[in-house]
């Protein structure tokens, strides 16, 4: 990619930052006059004007934040969790999006209008309500989990951690989001699917007060602080999107406490930037290595083929002798609380130092990416299966690489060495001049960097938390 590229890039997305294009992070919008009809002309709300302003809000809350509630190591890794997230998606869109066609041609029993506002109005609550079901599923059953996982590994909380996203969470969701099929047509699915995911975005904050009435009705900041807490009292609660009234109705809600501060993060602190390991190190550990727990006398907790499927499709916070519950098709905790453990305090949160020179190297790094993947996105549909296999892999090296440096891994330079010569090897074959340069600029800066001790591995620290 070359400069003049990455300035038309950065044009476009200052181009999309004007009060109009905010409608696809706020829920606005009518089927009338706003969005096509036509499932094929819908467009995707989210990766055009949603992005920038996303990424200016991202950007905005990490300059007023105070510094004990963001973190720069943390907010590179949820934005690039992002980044896997979208690098990863079939054709570029959801997945349910580039099933729900076909579903709603074969399976709907019901017609009805395309351009209506009452079925607009009623997308919004099938929709929630089918996340609602779908959001609990990835929590509860068991090995499900692990789609999830990831969004729920930061111990902040802000705005980056809303696009902190599973990489392939969208298979964990993907059969409730076709429940839909049976009545709502494409293109209301289609809009509405995409701004649901953005109004997420706004629920990420701490700097948003609790909502007095509101409270009572909509998923705020305030409920969604609750879900992802690992205080005992937050495990499993305030599923909802848009609405809080199916987590009133089955019981999950739970309200914010004014005496216990929330912590962040999973039970289990997963103390890691590794991109690759964050996103599916849940599937072993739920799906097998739980199974093969032994106790003191070397006694096996889940004897047996039976009881291994319960460790793997049972709640995740489930041993025997636990109680749990029926809900739609899987078991669900009866008390869930049961088996987390109380937060010890102070809080100690994974924060491995970081040299200034690796850091702006790395923020360089970063927004050179950012600016390939938009380009990638915009070339994937045009791209040999060989160019896009290879710019994929070095996209996610990239990603890989980040993690690398911040968990002070002793193969850090070694992985960069060879992703920024494999960079130039791609320049060259694909007689892209600028991705030579960049590749051999950088490497050199890497080698600066290692040969006047910027990137001494250290033994990884941790700093403490405010009460």
């Amino acid at each position: 990619m070359s400069f003049f590229q990455m300035l038309n890039i950065l044009h476009k997305m200052l181009a999309d930052l004007n009060p109009y294009n905010l409608r696809s992070v706020l829920y606005m919008g009518t089927p009338n006059g706003t969005f096509p009809g036509r499932m094929e002309d819908v467009p995707n709300f989210f990766k055009s004007p949603a992005t920038s302003w996303l990424f200016f809000f991202v950007a905005l809350e990490y300059v007023m934040l105070d510094e004990k509630k963001r973190e720069f190591k943390d907010t590179i890794t949820s934005i690039n969790a992002g980044i896997l997230y979208l690098l990863l998606q079939a054709g570029g869109r959801f997945l349910s999006v580039s099933f729900y066609p076909m579903v709603y041609d074969r399976l709907h029993v019901i017609e009805l209008p395309k351009n209506s506002l009452s079925t607009w109005i009623l997308c919004i609550f099938t929709q929630d309500f089918a996340y609602y079901i779908g959001h609990r599923a990835i929590h509860e059953a068991g090995v499900f989990w692990a789609f999830h996982q990831m969004h729920h590994s930061s111990e902040y909380f802000n705005f980056a951690t809303a696009v902190r996203l599973g990489a392939y969470e969208d298979v964990g969701l993907l059969l409730f989001d076709l429940l839909q099929a049976f009545a709502i047509p494409p293109n209301i699915f289609v809009v509405n699917r995409y701004l649901f995911f953005t109004w997420f975005f706004w629920l990420h904050t701490t700097t948003v007060p609790r909502l007095g009435p509101l409270e009572y009705f909509l998923s705020t900041p305030s409920s969604h602080r609750v879900h992802h807490g690992r205080n005992p009292y937050c495990i499993d609660r305030n599923y909802g999107g848009v609405f809080i009234i199916w987590d009133r109705l089955f019981g999950t809600y739970e309200p914010e406490r004014k005496d216990e501060e929330i912590v962040y993060g999973l039970v289990k602190p997963v103390a890691s930037f590794n991109q690759l390991w964050c996103q599916f190190f849940s599937f072993k550990a739920i799906g097998y290595d739980k199974g093969q727990m032994r106790k003191e006398k070397n006694e096996e907790i889940f004897p047996g083929v039976w009881n291994k499927i319960k460790a793997a499709l049972w709640p995740p916070a489930y041993f025997p002798g636990m109680r749990t519950k029926p809900f739609f098709l899987w078991l669900c905790m009866e008390d869930n609380t049961e088996g987390n453990p109380e937060i010890k305090r102070p809080v100690i949160l994974y924060n491995p130092p970081l040299s200034m020179a690796l850091r702006c190297y790395l923020f360089v790094q970063w927004v050179l990416l950012l600016s390939s993947v938009i380009q990638f996105d915009e070339l994937r549909h045009h791209l040999s299966w060989p160019e896009f296999l290879g710019r994929l892999g070095l996209l996610i090296a990239v990603l890989q690489m980040f993690g690398y440096y911040f968990d002070h891994s002793r193969f850090a330079v070694v992985f960069d060495s060879t992703r920024l010569m494999l960079s130039m090897l791609f320049g060259v074959l694909l007689n892209d001049s600028w991705m030579t340069i960049h590749g051999v600029v950088s490497l050199a800066a890497v080698s600066w960097l290692a040969c006047t001790g910027r990137i001494t591995m250290t033994e990884k620290k941790a700093e403490k938390s405010s009460e």
